[in-house]
């Protein structure tokens, strides 16, 4: 969905629920670049890691970096430009960071501040879709 079917699908003007989703998803946008860009300051050198230089990195830890960087950036740009597959690609990435960090602790080792974000951002999202859609369902009967 476009940004212009995006538009014209919330009504002639938009609901306040749905301006809320639109802020959220471009806080969210900002967010993950600043996630994105940094495990690419990681790859490059300028930053550290959990995991150690990217180049004496075990394995899965070169693949998570690697992996990270794309995806996060991916996701942000989906998420600012307010389309569907920028909200799976996101999903996606943030589930996949609380595995990584909750199952294979052995491997990945536990970073809970970025797991809870993970976690509250979504159920965050899924509250604000919930409201978007009762509002949308309930906004021709609120027109009277």
């Amino acid at each position: 969905m476009s940004l212009r079917e995006n538009k014209s699908a919330a009504g002639p003007d938009t609901k306040g629920y749905q301006k809320t989703l639109d802020i959220y998803g471009r806080l969210l946008s900002v967010i993950l670049m600043a996630f994105g860009l940094r495990q690419w300051a990681v790859i490059v050198g300028l930053a550290g890691s959990p995991g150690g230089p990217f180049e004496t990195m075990s394995a899965a830890w070169q693949f998570l970096t690697m992996y990270l960087a794309i995806v996060d950036l991916v996701a942000a740009v989906g998420l600012w430009m307010r389309v569907a597959w920028g909200k799976v690609i996101w999903i996606c990435a943030a589930l996949s960071e609380v595995a990584f960090h909750t199952i294979f602790i052995d491997s990945f080792g536990t970073d809970y501040a970025v797991v809870v974000f993970h976690l509250v951002a979504v159920v965050g999202l899924a509250i604000l879709v919930a409201l978007v859609r009762y509002e949308r369902r309930a906004w021709p009967f609120n027109r009277r």
